[in-house]
Order: structure tokens, then sequence, then C-alpha cells
């Protein structure tokens, strides 16, 4: 364990390095290559295995912008997702004061957003807008909380604002957390109840026989005559959708 810990380390180190000396210097084309690269080496600290659940083949970077949203079970969501297509991420501003964790998520450009502030709302849509205006994809967590994985809450819709307003698709996943042996469902990963960051760290570390992270990969979802609302309840059902697949699949 100690050594897992000494290598995590490490690569929190490499990230400051990445963010704060080499990317003034690089393409977008480059930084999304690194924050990809950068993401799979911490997965692979933490014992995470990423395991599609159908064909999926990556984005090439000067691909169109995106809209990625997800069911919410864990921080360890987000560097899923980083490996799938970097993006510009939404998150509770709460993260901004983990240990270290927030200071990468700030470098990464991660937008924050206060939970039931309108103007912290507004602000979001804003960020989002500017940055699918610069070519970056986009992603979060409708749900606005995060859950033991079983099955999908209301999507909320201010996320799917900025899709709307520049007309860019939405992809949905479906993220599972299992026990690599038994495909039983492994609740280390989840950030639920009153867990702090920390904690949920060591908790995820200290799997011994590690995490299978199984995604599915649903349909594109055009914006294209939807309302924030129209288009949160449709992507909320394909992801509900493909979580219920991850699941029987688990059981039969």
């Amino acid at each position: 364990m100690f050594i897992k810990y000494l290598r995590l380390l490490y690569t929190f180190g490499d990230a400051f390095w990445i963010l704060w000396i080499k990317f003034p210097r690089l393409s977008r084309e480059r930084k999304l290559e690194e924050i990809r690269n950068w993401s799979q080496r911490t997965l692979d600290v933490l014992g995470v295995q990423v395991v599609y659940k159908t064909p999926f083949k990556a984005a090439p970077p000067d691909a169109a912008p995106r809209l990625l949203v997800a069911n919410h079970v864990s921080w360890v969501d987000a560097l899923i997702i980083q490996t799938i297509q970097p993006s510009v991420f939404v998150a509770k501003a709460e993260v901004k004061r983990w240990p270290i964790v927030g200071s990468i998520a700030t470098g990464c450009g991660v937008v924050f957003v206060n939970r039931g502030s309108p103007a912290s709302a507004r602000n979001m849509v804003d960020e989002l807008s500017s940055a699918l205006h610069h070519g970056y994809c986009v992603a979060g967590f409708p749900e606005g909380t995060s859950s033991e994985g079983g099955s999908v809450k209301l999507f909320h819709g201010n996320l799917f604002e900025a899709a709307i307003s520049h007309n860019i698709p939405v992809q949905p996943l479906a993220i599972r957390y299992t026990h690599p042996h038994t495909g039983a469902r492994c609740l280390k990963a989840a950030f639920i109840d009153d867990i702090g960051f920390v904690q949920s760290l060591h908790q995820v570390m200290s799997s011994t026989s590690g995490i299978h992270a199984k995604v599915c990969v649903g349909e594109i979802l055009s914006p294209e005559g939807h309302s924030r609302r129209t288009l949160a309840h449709l992507t909320q059902r394909s992801v509900s959708s493909q979580l219920e697949l991850l699941n029987t699949s688990a059981s039969a």
C-alpha cells in the first residue's frame, strides 16, 4: 500500500508539472493528449481498469465538440471520461477545496458551480459556451449528486443549455463499478453519504483485487428541436437504459 501511495504522489506531482510548466507551450491537441494520458496513468495507479461493454473508438483531437454526460458514482468518473474524451468539466464548488486535487482541477479549467445559486449556474453556462467556442468538449454529471450506481436519478437541465445554444451533440455514458472476479457491483468507489475525499481515496486504493469500471457508450443525441428539459429527459433515459444493460449483463 505504501508503494501505491508513493506512485500516486508522483502522479500528482506529474500533474503539476504538466499543467504549469508544459501546458503554456502546448497546442490544444497536445493539451488534450496530455490530459488523456495522465488520467490513464492515474487510473492505473488507483487499480481501476476501464472495460467497455459497447464498441468504442476515441474521437480524434480535432473532432467537433460535444457534451459528455454520465451517471455519477465517484470522483473517479471524471478520470474515466477524460480517458474517453478529454473535456472541460463541471464540478461542485467543494471540489476546489479538496487537497491537491482541487488545485489540479483548477489547472485543468474545471468550471465550479455552487448548488442552488442561479448566478453560479448562469456563469457555468457562459464558461461552457466559451469552452465550446474554442473547440473543447465539455462534460458533467446532470444528476447533481453521486450515488451507489444502481440507478440513475433525475437529470437537471442547466448543463444542457450550452449544448442547445451551440447545437452540439450529446454523448450519453453509463458507468458501473464491479469486482473484477465476480462481476458484482463494487461500492469502494462510491462517493456517498458523509465520506470525505481522502477517506474515499483510501477506500479505492485499498481494493486488493482492483476495480473494474464497466462503461456503456450510448448513441449520440442531437439537441435539435429540444428544450433543455426535454434534452435532459431524453439523455437520462439513454443513460438509464445503458446502466440497466450493464446491471443485466452482470447478473446473467
